[in-house]
């Protein structure tokens, strides 16, 4: 019921997907408390269409999410020009990890001038075949929820020869300028 920019922004400051009512209750404690106004977990189901509405979110709670998603309201969310803007043919816009084959390699560009290659091992992990101008080093285990053009590069965990780093930002002011999937 939300569009789908919004639900990933919301998802990755949330730090997982919203799938379950338990998250939407987690979710609905996380905007409360964010935003300093109510929302419901039945609020959050509706929007995130685990409960199904024959009505429209009203403009307060879409204002509401849109804040925790880090724009100043509703209006300021549908109107941003760096997520309605058409991309060039064949460029990915969202990456669909869940339609990815064990084993597939994704080719990475994020600012400022960042490359990778990473293979998807299953289970939102990946592992870096390839780095360039990162932080990141070949061999990393990456978890990572989403990757999105003309958003950060966010992984969830980075694990180095066994040892897990915690969270990595890419770029941390830069955003994700290419992705495309190698066979």
């Amino acid at each position: 019921m939300i569009p789908e920019f919004l639900r990933i922004r919301i998802e990755m400051r949330f730090g997982k997907p919203i799938r379950y009512a338990k998250d939407c209750e987690a979710l609905a404690s996380a905007v409360s408390k964010f935003c300093n106004e109510k929302i419901s977990a039945t609020t959050i189901m509706r929007l995130f269409s685990i409960l199904k509405s024959k009505t429209k979110p009203r403009l307060f709670t879409l204002d509401l999410v849109s804040q925790y998603a880090g724009f100043d309201s509703w209006e300021a969310a549908v109107n941003n020009s760096d997520l309605n803007e058409d991309y060039h043919a064949g460029q990915i816009d969202k990456l669909a990890i869940n339609s990815l084959h064990i084993n597939q390699i994704v080719k990475i560009k994020y600012s400022p001038n960042r490359l990778l290659k990473i293979k998807y091992l299953g289970s939102l992990d990946f592992e870096t075949t390839m780095v360039k101008n990162s932080k990141l080093h070949v061999g990393d285990i990456l978890t990572i929820l989403c990757i999105q053009h003309n958003f950060p590069f966010i992984c969830e965990n980075v694990t180095r020869q066994g040892k897990e780093l915690g969270k990595y930002i890419g770029g941390k002011a830069g955003k994700v300028l290419d992705i495309s999937i190698e066979w």
